[in-house]
């Protein structure tokens, strides 16, 4: 006669296995793509220096004329906003007008 607990132990395996590959998709399609923008935002945000066009989360286009530690100062024609650094969507680029 066989016994109980082996056979339970048999069919467990391969809902374990299985449930460690979901967890590693959902790491690799969902939580490293996220990891992988934030450092890059972040490079973004530590690189920026006077003179540098940039584009705002709010879509403002401007260039950068004060660097701080925590707020950048943004000229946008006659005006100069003064925001948070984390409020620089992107550096502008060639195409952009």
């Amino acid at each position: 006669m066989s016994d109980p607990g082996q056979a339970n132990w048999s069919t467990l395996v391969p809902l374990v296995v299985m449930m460690v590959v979901f967890v590693g998709l959902f790491w690799w399609i969902l939580v490293r793509p996220a990891a992988i923008r934030q450092r890059r935002h972040q490079q973004l945000i530590n690189s920026l220096e006077v003179g540098d066009k940039v584009v705002t989360v709010g879509g403002i286009f401007g260039t950068i004329t004060r660097v701080g530690e925590k707020t950048i100062d943004v000229d946008v024609g006659e005006v100069t906003l003064t925001m948070d650094r984390r409020a620089i969507r992107r550096k502008q680029s060639e195409g952009d007008i």
